[in-house]
């Protein structure tokens, strides 16, 4: 076992003076891994976690745990946690919670202690355990690449050993361990596989866990070769427009597997596999479907899928009392009244509205569009057209809309910001004084 951990350690380069911290819970592996790690001379740390969980049980594992480091003068550090609590307070599993804080604990621990690199003692069993998990619950090519043997700073070195090799090296050894009586227990999902599923298979092939590993290696550099093709399709069927994502539905459809395709690119923003089996399904259907996950909108178009994200901040009735500089959600508004010129040219930009001023009457308002608003698009002559017709005839997208802002001077719309005037608030040839708005992002503001 010693030379695994060797290969392990140069095979990923891992420098022989560095810091470990070994977690060591009491079991055969950590034990087997603290030991192995104390007499390569490399610098430790140990640290254990006590959950809680199994009473006094728990207590002897962490007094066992403190006698084995003090014999062979390992460093130790222990942490006892309210496990139960906090799964109730952060809704988790018991397993999820004790998760959660190890890990967490275990960062701390690695600043405070200034090491390099988090060492636990997975090995070849529970590698095949994890993969056989995930199959039963279902999963991605990720998932049943199984355990990495190195994910950052975390190393796992023992993943080429069984449990069998590693009794064998505590027996050789003469060291003693602690058992969980939990592990016996068929309750839990793992313990099944365990007790149940891997003698079977070990039956079938006595090679099974070496098999499981090779196929993981194997699976390892697959979905190294998908993630590099899904990038390569990404480019061709995704694009941004504003703040909108557009997927073309044709170029997605001439994909070799468009529905995996499109797993792949919808999962990020929140949306599940049955949601995704409905949007591809659309693919067919009329224009205007809506899907929603929790933070977007998907709407499917003529030739794309149109997505953004639905959590604009609703506007209702900000009011402007004078000229001057406002913010509103992540845009910037100025308002400034200025003297009409003979040389005034109105700016060719949809972000600034250029408005007479005598026609208008402080405090103005912004507010979100409402069903039923109308107003009087520029150039047409004081004829009133829905703002919901004018999105139509603007081709208005859905995310256009529910973000589309209204500037009103009493009840009267004078802009339809970023959009169109009002015509009833244009300047003409006698106009004196314009109130001229600009509108950017907050962002651009405070860098510029």
């Amino acid at each position: 076992m010693r030379k695994i951990i060797e290969n392990f350690l140069e095979k990923y380069r891992i420098p022989a003076d560095a810091g470990f911290l070994i977690a060591v819970s009491g079991g055969a592996d950590s034990i087997s891994l603290l030991h192995l790690f104390k007499y390569m001379n490399l610098r430790i740390q140990a640290l254990h976690c006590n959950f809680g969980l199994r009473g006094k049980e728990s207590n002897m594992d962490e007094q066992f745990v403190k006698r084995f480091c003090d014999s062979y003068g390992i460093p130790l550090s222990v942490k006892k946690f309210d496990t139960l609590g906090y799964a109730r307070q952060n809704s988790l599993s018991i397993e999820m919670a004790a998760r959660e804080l190890r890990y967490n604990w275990f960062r701390e621990m690695k600043e405070k202690k200034k090491m390099d690199y988090i060492v636990t003692g997975h090995h070849a069993d529970d590698l095949a355990e994890t993969v056989l998990i995930n199959m039963c619950r279902g999963t991605s090519i990720k998932g049943l690449t199984g355990i990495k043997p190195i994910n950052g700073d975390l190393l796992r070195p023992l993943l080429d050993c069984s449990r069998t090799d590693i009794l064998q090296y505590i027996q050789d050894n003469q060291l003693g361990y602690r058992t969980d009586s939990t592990n016996n227990s068929l309750d839990f999902v793992r313990n099944k596989i365990r007790h149940r599923i891997i003698p079977v298979c070990k039956e079938i092939n006595p090679a099974f866990l070496n098999i499981i590993r090779e196929n993981c290696e194997t699976l390892k550099e697959t979905e190294q070769i998908y993630r590099y093709a899904i990038g390569q399709l990404k480019t061709q069927v995704m694009e941004h427009q504003g703040e909108e994502i557009l997927i073309h539905i044709g170029k997605t459809l001439a994909t070799p597997a468009p529905c995996t395709l499109l797993y792949e690119l919808l999962t990020p923003f929140g949306f599940n596999k049955t949601q995704i089996r409905d949007i591809f399904n659309s693919r067919d259907a009329l224009s205007g479907k809506q899907f929603l996950s929790e933070n977007y909108t998907l709407v499917k178009g003529r030739t794309y899928w149109r997505m953004f994200c639905h959590t604009t901040q609703t506007v209702t009735n900000i009011e402007i009392p004078k000229p001057g500089e406002y913010t509103i959600n992540d845009k910037h508004y100025r308002f400034e009244i200025i003297p009409r010129t003979p040389d005034f040219q109105i700016p060719d930009d949809s972000s600034i509205a250029c408005l007479d001023a005598d026609k208008l009457g402080f405090p103005l308002k912004i507010r979100n569009w409402e069903k039923g608003d109308r107003f009087c698009p520029l150039g047409m002559k004081k004829l009133q057209k829905k703002i919901s017709d004018f999105f139509i005839d603007q081709k208005f997208s859905t995310k256009q809309k529910k973000d589309c802002l209204l500037l009103l001077s009493g009840e009267h719309i004078a802009w339809v910001i970023g959009h169109r005037p009002d015509e009833r608030f244009k300047i003409i040839s006698v106009t004196q004084n314009i109130l001229k708005i600009s509108v950017s992002d907050k962002t651009a503001t405070q860098k510029t």
